[in-house]
């Protein structure tokens, strides 16, 4: 069952690990009266982290490509599968 815990900030510095190993398997909120509330989200493994200056440079590139006319279009009939597949084939 996955249950919500909410501690202060000093009960946090003062049980870290404790914390981390809940935040595993349950909501685990942190709050401050100096710097509001937070909320401990553990990182999985297929989780993208990208700061923000990289997704700007990506979406812009990605923009100037289809302003470009480099972009994949599906053809009718095309399934996901078989679209993909020529996507990459075509690389």
């Amino acid at each position: 069952m996955n249950v919500m815990v909410v501690v202060s900030s000093r009960e946090f510095r003062a049980n870290q690990r404790k914390y981390f190993d809940l935040a595993r398997t349950n909501d685990v909120v942190i709050t401050s009266r100096s710097h509001g509330s937070f909320r401990l989200v553990p990182v999985m493994e297929d989780d993208t982290l990208i700061d923000r200056a990289t997704l700007d440079a990506k979406i812009r590139q990605g923009i100037a490509d289809y302003e470009a006319g480099k972009v994949y279009r599906m053809n009718d009939g095309e399934s996901t599968e078989d679209f993909l597949g020529r996507m990459i084939s075509e690389r």
